[in-house]
């Protein structure tokens, strides 16, 4: 996994090559549901060595199950990381199962598959820690300019449209609880992780940034960006001087910009249906975004 390299009178060591997507939806579509193999292709052909899934793979327990399978029987030999996204832990209110209860049942099918599901434990290569989170929302991403009150929010619908967590989320809990349940996970994990690596890759499905939102100026559009993720999640990331990196999910956009010392990476599949897709292992090589860690050295000190 270390490669040295010669770049302008300095010595660079390149770590880890890692690779992002998420937001598969294969419940979505046809070609949603046809992506994997094509998944596959991209990570093969990128070489890399740390696959990161951020959730939203599909709320059905056996294709979910199902999709898993392909990726563990396509001798792929970089590690697979894995945090649930919103539509993975939806249950139906008439299902004897929360949300809570899924997470667990997901995190061992990631265990029959050869996925690390990193919201329960830490992942650490080559002084490389990596945690994560589902992340949630606590209305901190609520748009400026309008009067809504939190109550307004938590219901989760406006103008004939309504948010589905609300239909399919079972927390048994507030979404603000919630997301600083999560929150405070997530910084236990980091604190793990101080004193055993160099560096700290977070991997959320909701975003962690403000900056990374996109707002309208218009309804209901702007309303459920309130959705979207929490501030919370991202000042814990930002108060962190090891995070180098947030991945995460959930927006069908993609983002790679830094926030302040950290460099927000979201790299979506979406909803096909969305856009005509005539070559799909064109778009999944578009949409898998891989980059490389390095660290460096001047050659005087070799």
């Amino acid at each position: 996994m270390d490669l040295w390299c010669y770049r302008h009178g300095i010595h660079y060591v390149l770590q880890m090559k890692i690779g992002l997507i998420s937001d598969l939806h294969t419940e979505a579509t046809k070609a949603n549901k046809a992506i994997i193999p094509y998944l596959i292709n991209a990570i093969k052909a990128a070489n890399i060595d740390v696959f990161v899934l951020a959730g939203d793979v599909t709320p059905k327990l056996s294709e979910f199950y199902e999709m898993l399978s392909e990726f563990g029987n396509a001798d792929l030999t970089c590690k697979k990381l894995f945090v649930p996204g919103n539509h993975d832990i939806w249950v139906a209110k008439n299902a004897n199962m929360t949300s809570e209860q899924k997470c667990r049942i997901i995190s061992e099918i990631c265990q029959d598959h050869d996925f690390h599901s990193i919201i329960n434990t830490p992942y650490i290569s080559d002084e490389i820690g990596f945690c994560g989170t589902i992340g949630w929302y606590d209305y901190t991403f609520a748009p400026e300019g309008y009067d809504f009150t939190d109550e307004k929010y938590a219901e989760k619908k406006l103008m004939g449209t309504v948010w589905s967590d609300k239909r399919y989320a079972q927390w048994g809990d507030t979404d603000k609880n919630v997301t600083h349940r999560f929150a405070k996970e997530l910084g236990q994990q980091i604190e793990s992780l101080r004193d055993k690596v160099e560096r700290i890759i977070v991997v959320t499905h909701h975003v962690p940034f403000r900056e990374c939102i996109r707002y309208r100026g218009k309804l209901p559009w702007d309303y459920f960006q309130a959705f979207m993720g929490s501030e919370t999640i991202g000042k814990i990331c930002l108060q962190e001087p090891l995070v180098t990196h947030v991945l995460f999910g959930h927006a069908h956009y993609a983002v790679d910009q830094h926030v302040e010392n950290v460099k927000a990476i979201c790299a979506p599949i979406g909803y096909l249906h969305e856009k005509p897709i005539e070559d799909l292992q064109a778009y999944v090589d578009e949409r898998l975004t891989c980059f490389s860690l390095a660290e460096y050295s001047d050659e005087t000190n070799k």
